[in-house]
């Protein structure tokens, strides 16, 4: 896609309820300077300026998302990959590593997954759907296997029509991208028979009332 297109496409997606992000040429990482911030992560190469630099961007962009005037002036000219932000509008995206775990959790849930936003990563697949409360990204956990993550609050995923630098891409399943369907409302990860950790330590937690704290 050529880089007036790119900058087209983010407009679309962003009428339908989405926001693209910039991100860097042949990779996954968030090109913040195309984003006008100033990437720190760079200068240092530590690894946790990186997680904040891009947890902390994307869970306020979710909360003042921007508007077409900023993913005109990102996308002007661009011609890296782009993400798709998680948590705006309680945007859910169930990132599955691989086709196996993905088609084990699959058979029950066809319904669902055959009416909303899919995508083809180089190795699983990625399902868009909307959440009635909101929901931070955090690993996905199907029975007793990890099966990959959940974007959400805090997070992003590569999104079509990303090329990796090995030649591998991103792309829409047929007949199910945003600008054919709409995604599916969902009350949670438990509704769709997941977890956000190992099914050992949420019965642990559980008994142990962690994870929610008393209004003050």
């Amino acid at each position: 896609m050529l880089p007036g297109e790119l900058s087209e496409y983010a407009a679309r997606l962003l009428e339908r309820g989405y926001i693209c992000l910039p991100l860097r040429a042949g990779g996954k990482h968030l090109d913040l300077a195309a984003m006008e911030y100033d990437p720190l992560h760079l200068r240092t190469l530590r690894k946790d300026l990186k997680e904040l630099a891009f947890t902390s961007t994307t869970f306020q962009l979710a909360q003042r998302p921007p508007g077409s005037g900023d993913i005109a002036r990102w996308f002007r000219g661009f011609a890296g990959n782009v993400g798709i932000l998680g948590g705006f509008s309680d945007l859910m995206i169930l990132d599955f590593d691989d086709e196996a775990g993905y088609r084990a959790w699959l058979a029950d849930h066809k319904a669902i997954v055959n009416a909303t936003p899919m995508a083809r990563s180089p190795s699983g697949f990625h399902v868009y759907l909307r959440t009635r409360e909101p929901t931070v990204s955090s690993s996905l956990h199907f029975g007793l296997r990890r099966v990959g993550h959940v974007k959400a609050l805090g997070g992003y995923v590569v999104g079509p029509p990303s090329v990796l630098r090995d030649g591998s891409c991103y792309s829409w399943v047929k007949g199910q991208s945003p600008f054919d369907v709409d995604p599916q409302v969902v009350d949670g990860l438990g509704s769709l028979s997941l977890r956000p950790v190992s099914m050992l330590k949420h019965h642990y937690d559980r008994l142990l009332k962690r994870g929610f704290f008393e209004r003050q």
